[in-house]
């Protein structure tokens, strides 16, 4: 029945009517496209929302919205497709990519003249996992301070969205129309709005989230407006996906498919949209066939989805699919579902679930026994739709993505193979787990490593189909010296899943740290092997090569990791640590005010431009470098010794003695900059004694 909505689809549009023209054409109307991430549709129409409430009042409300999976990117392939996930292939975060060629919004709207841009929230939606296509311009710029899960700035606000789409808005000429996609990824976990949010919104922080975008939303409506007039705009603004807030015992989403994770907040406003809530069951597949209704153009071959605005399309039956594979990807069983009227259907590892959407909107009680027709027809369906399924285009989980990814709530690598003579255990075994694995992976966070390891031990062994367990253990003994443990860990792990690129990137890390570089050089190639384009693996033989003196080596690797990813800041001022090595003071400078660009508060890169003048014999100018960087680190006791140095240089030798003295109060570990501090000190005593 899918397929052949989809087709029905495709013949309704494929042939537009257009209306006879006289004198100059009427202009084409723009499209402002807002994703909303995590934003449970029960959190809109009140008080939380009333950007989007007002939009809703002169346009469509769609009151009966899914999303066909509860992850960033396969719905927001979705939302550009007009596909499914079986027939788009982007099943997971970071694993896989949108095919290149694969038609979407943005190609048939830039083929048919509209200037077209995109600004996106998260690094879940990198250019490299293939929705850039067509985009004159894709931002995705989003600074992060380093590859370690625990330091990432994975995600931009959306006030700093807004700002970039609002700037691009207001460069834009009158003439050809626009296509403006902007992705708000404020609600997603964890919950910190900017002060004062939490409080409007009662005190919940996930609410005030929700708030303070819809608040961005309203700048944002207000700038389109001023652009483009409201008459020539055509607005849609929905939801990704929803949050459960412990429905179910799911902390957040992705593990399971009740409609706390999937029931999505839709609205479509703008010309030649009549103003009404609507009942009947709608899909994010539709957004695309419906626009391009609206706008005129030619339609998404072999959409999935259906025009809600068509005449008859709110009596329509449309059976709206649902699915997650996150589960896979640590061990577990993926889910399938469907929804056709009142009924849901919900399929996985153990026996299949339907619920009365009527009589039981909360999915409580499953009645598959009692309407046992019901649930046998609606799983067949599903079946025959993933037998039909294309294969997904893989994007290599990449170390690096998959930390980005934690760093998100995300877990990115390809389903686990599973434990043979066994069958995958049920996503609701996760779900049961999955609050003292995040608290353990707070603990690690926090350097509470002897809460953390005894329950990171336990999942392990309870769960040896899963690499995401055995990979979090394993990173946890590292972080906390216990780095023989650790490999042993990796290496277990690693004959079990050799082509896993994050526990090879776990290891090569553990390995460095354990004094084993050819070891860690081995798996950092392996990573590269697997992906080319692993940006922390190329970073990792960098620093390698730092260890062993090699700088001009370390300097070329450095440069590859920048290629490849131009916005981790530590990339930045390793490069420039590097070039300040091999004498090449012009790219250090360069590569450090790089790193200051992307993170002001960056203190390494702080460092590394007060030794540039210190070299160039500017230490007057250097000592407010590093005073800026020791407020900000007190326990950054390189640059208390350059700091020493430098008043040295400049003749305060009381400054000087006070730096140096805050060195040799360093904890054992800082053995080199203790015993660096105390050469120096020894040094200027014995001037001031010789000058007695």
């Amino acid at each position: 029945m899918l397929a052949a909505l989809g087709v029905a689809g495709w013949l309704l549009f494929a042939r537009p009517g257009r209306a006879p023209t006289t004198g100059a054409p009427a202009p084409r109307a723009n499209l402002l496209l807002v994703s909303i991430d995590t934003l449970r549709a029960d959190r809109t129409g009140g008080a939380l929302t009333p950007a989007l409430n007002a939009l809703a009042a002169r346009g469509a409300r769609f009151v009966n919205a899914r999303s066909p999976v509860p992850l960033t990117l396969p719905a927001h392939a979705s939302l550009m497709t007009g596909l499914l996930p079986p027939r788009h292939g982007v099943r997971l975060n970071g694993a896989h990519r949108l095919a290149a060629g694969t038609p979407t919004l943005a190609t048939v709207l830039r083929r048919a003249g509209y200037r077209t841009a995109a600004f996106v929230g998260a690094y879940v939606l990198d250019p490299r996992f293939g929705l850039a296509e067509g985009f004159e311009a894709y931002d995705a710029e989003i600074p992060r301070r380093d590859e370690v899960a625990g330091e990432l700035e994975a995600e931009r606000r959306g006030d700093l969205v807004v700002d970039r789409a609002i700037a691009w808005l207001s460069a834009q000429s009158a003439g050809a129309p626009f296509f403006l996609w902007v992705h708000l990824y404020d609600p997603h976990a964890p919950y910190a709005p900017p002060p004062g949010w939490t409080e409007r919104a009662g005190g919940h922080p996930y609410d005030g989230e929700v708030a303070f975008a819809d608040a961005q939303l309203g700048r944002l409506l207000q700038a389109a407006g001023a652009q483009g007039g409201d008459g020539r705009t055509v607005v849609v603004v929905a939801g990704d996906h929803g949050e459960s807030l412990g429905d179910h015992g799911e902390p957040t989403h992705g593990l399971l498919i009740y409609d706390a994770a999937v029931a999505i907040p839709l609205v479509v406003a703008g010309p030649g949209v009549t103003p009404a809530v609507r009942r009947d069951a709608a899909s994010l597949v539709d957004v695309a066939p419906t626009v391009s209704r609206l706008l005129g153009v030619e339609p998404l071959p072999g959409a999935s989805g259906r025009d809600l605005l068509s005449t008859g399309a709110a009596a329509s039956e449309a059976e709206i699919y649902l699915e997650t594979d996150y589960p896979a990807t640590a061990g577990f069983a993926g889910l399938r579902g469907l929804v056709s009227g009142r009924w849901k259907y919900v399929g996985g590892a153990e026996h299949p679930e339907l619920y009365d959407l009527a009589s039981d909107p909360g999915e409580t009680k499953d009645v598959s026994e009692v309407h046992s027709g019901t649930s046998a027809g609606m799983g067949a369906r599903v079946r025959a739709l993933e037998a039909s399924a294309v294969p997904p285009a893989t994007a290599t989980p990449s170390a690096e993505a998959a930390e980005r990814l934690r760093a998100l709530g995300y877990i990115a690598a390809a389903p686990a193979a599973p434990v043979p003579g066994s069958a995958p255990a049920s996503p609701r075994a996760l779900v049961a787990v999955w609050p003292e694995f995040q608290a353990a992976l707070a603990d690690v966070a926090g350097g509470r490593y002897a809460a953390a390891l005894p329950t990171l031990a336990r999942l392990a062994r309870d769960f040896p189909a899963s690499p995401l367990f055995a990979s979090s253990h394993a990173r946890a003994l590292d972080e906390a010296g216990r780095g023989r443990e650790a490999l042993a860990a990796y290496r277990r792990a690693l004959e079990r899943w050799p082509g896993n690129t994050v526990l090879l990137q776990g290891y090569a890390t553990a390995a460095r740290t354990a004094g084993l570089p050819d070891e860690a050089m081995k798996a950092e190639q392996a990573v590269l092997a697997l992906d080319p384009t692993d940006a922390a693996a190329e970073n990792g033989i960098g620093l390698l090569h730092a260890d062993q003196g090699r700088p001009a080596q370390a300097r070329d690797a450095f440069r590859r990791a920048l290629a490849l990813d131009p916005h981790v800041v530590s990339y930045w001022v390793n490069l420039g640590n590097a070039c300040r090595e091999t004498g090449e003071a012009a790219e250090a400078d360069d590569a450090y005010r790089r790193a200051l660009a992307l993170d002001p508060g960056s203190v390494d890169a702080m460092n590394g431009v007060g030794a540039l003048l210190v070299q160039a014999e500017r230490a007057g100018e250097a000592i407010g470098w590093f005073e800026r960087a020791v407020e900000a680190a007190p326990d950054f006791y390189e640059a208390w010794l350059n700091l020493g140095i430098a008043r040295q240089e400049a003749g305060n030798r009381a400054g000087a003695i006070e730096a140096y003295g805050r060195v040799l109060d360093a904890p054992p570990r800082y053995a080199k900059e203790r015993s660096a501090a105390s050469r120096l000190l020894a040094s200027l005593r014995s001037q001031n004694e010789g000058q007695r």
